[in-house]
């Protein structure tokens, strides 16, 4: 089973791999990665669904119940607990692209709605694809953040080098389920217990945490700006 709801065009809205740097990050305006352009498949570009909630200190994490799993998050958000009742997931998607500086494939994790418009433009230039590297642009802060996807029409001598090089690399066919990992069960609850949540009114005592229970990962494989996911999303559900 997997934590993707939606692959390839329907997606609307362990393979060893380092996932602090699997992941292309923008962090500010106007940042940029140089990258080869991949067709839209069940390969390249997935769409799941994740809870956060930033004043909780609970960062993003894959909803797990398309694992088939009781998932935790789920569980606050069902529970009638004041203040957990907006504690939905929220669309979000991975897209695919290969890296120009390291010629490695990576994945850009974004909100549904900022994922949607870089599909799109994808699509929009599916016949450029192989003329042209491009660059994928961050435009603006904190909630007024957008991405655009601009052809390098001028490349370096290197540019085009890497370029390519990148023509030859192949997406290998578990990518997107190998760069997004979920949350332990016992970490999920242990966050919840940290952000006030009454854990031991609806978890087994095995699974509650011990002393202040847990931390974040330091190896979050989502960039974990408030931005990226505004409550408008929840209309994108």
């Amino acid at each position: 089973m997997s934590l993707f709801t939606a692959r390839g065009e329907e997606a609307n809205g362990s393979s060893g791999i380092d996932l602090k740097n699997a992941y292309i990050r923008l962090k500010k305006d106007q940042d940029s990665a140089k990258v080869r352009l991949l067709s839209v498949t069940d390969q390249t570009v997935g769409q799941y669904k994740a809870h956060n909630d930033y004043k909780k200190n609970i960062y993003t994490a894959p909803c797990i119940e398309p694992l088939g799993e009781e998932c935790p998050y789920c569980v606050a958000l069902n529970s009638g607990v004041e203040g957990w009742e907006k504690f939905y997931p929220k669309k979000r998607m991975i897209i695919t692209f290969v890296d120009l500086e390291t010629g490695k494939v990576k994945a850009w994790d974004a909100s549904g709605k900022q994922g949607e418009s870089v599909k799109k433009q994808i699509l929009q230039y599916e016949g450029n694809k192989d003329q042209f590297p491009f660059k994928l642009v961050r435009n603006g802060e904190d909630t007024d953040t957008s991405y655009s996807l601009m052809p390098i029409l001028s490349p370096t001598e290197q540019d085009t080098k890497n370029f390519e090089k990148a023509k030859e690399v192949e997406v290998p066919e578990d990518f997107l389920d190998s760069v997004l990992i979920p949350k332990p069960r016992k970490t999920m609850i242990a966050n919840l217990a940290n952000a006030g949540f009454p854990v031991e009114d609806f978890f087994s005592a095995d699974e509650l945490p011990e002393g202040n229970g847990g931390q974040q990962s330091s190896e979050e494989p989502v960039d974990e700006e408030p931005e990226e996911i505004g409550q408008s999303e929840i209309d994108n559900m």
